[in-house]
């Protein structure tokens, strides 16, 4: 039949199982809020482009607004002058209007030839816009979709969370109160390493090498020993 010090070791050390998976699900759930806020400022940047696109837009349309009214007001004084021919005395004030005519005229050769192709930024931008709106469409599912995904796991992590650490006490519960302490006050200072494994003369922990006195008392088994460099409890592989 086993010694007691040899069961509380048996136990001990499916408790720092425990504390090692508790440990890997909190590092787990840790990554969770980064990931989301990764998520989220990647959406957000898309937002934004799609914004500056649209404000491009707008500002495309605007110049072309502004084109279309000068070339409107240009056409309205040239029609104006039309009208004024007929009505001069003199060669020297017919020849001035038409040379005004015809410089009005030539504004607005220029206004025209300027406004086709601000129709083409305004139809490339329009482009640009739509293919951004259908990537933000695409990105915000795809968002949304894993954060559902990180939300359910983050679910299953703190039901496991929760069924470890209840494994945990009830394993710790078994130990004697004193012992069960111990475990406890190194396992916080230690981040759940509360036990190292003695290989060959050295703590594997620490890499300290242990006095020879200290490794036949282990090897005795009559009590509990702890590493006299980082305090953890040693014990020899089965």
């Amino acid at each position: 039949m086993p010694s007691p010090i040899t069961q509380n070791l048996d136990v001990l050390k499916k408790a720092q199982q425990l504390d090692s998976e508790i440990s890997r699900v909190y590092a787990l759930l840790e990554e969770i809020p980064s990931q989301r806020a990764q998520l989220k400022s990647e959406l957000e940047l898309e937002k934004n482009r799609l914004n500056e696109l649209e404000k491009s837009l707008k500002d495309i349309q605007l110049k072309l607004k502004d084109k279309e009214i000068e070339l409107a007001q240009k056409e309205t004084q040239i029609k104006k002058l039309d009208g004024q021919l007929s009505q001069v005395k003199t060669n020297k004030e017919y020849g001035a209007l038409q040379q005004e005519i015809a410089s009005l005229k030539a504004d607005n050769s220029l206004l025209e030839e300027g406004i086709i192709h601000v129709l083409d930024e305004v139809d490339a931008a329009k482009e640009e816009a739509r293919k951004e709106k259908e990537k933000l469409v695409s990105i915000t599912k795809s968002f949304q979709d894993r954060d559902n995904e990180m939300a359910a796991q983050e679910k299953t992590l703190q039901g496991r969370l929760a069924d470890f650490k209840k494994q945990r006490e009830e394993y710790v519960a078994q130990l004697p109160p004193e012992l069960g302490e111990l475990y406890n006050r190194i396992a916080l200072k230690k981040q759940g390493l509360a036990l190292a494994v003695v290989s060959g003369e050295v703590c594997a922990a620490c890499q300290m090498k242990l006095r020879p006195q200290l490794i036949n008392e282990i090897k005795l088994g009559e009590q509990i020993i702890v590493c006299e460099n980082c305090s953890r409890i040693l014990y020899f592989e089965n």
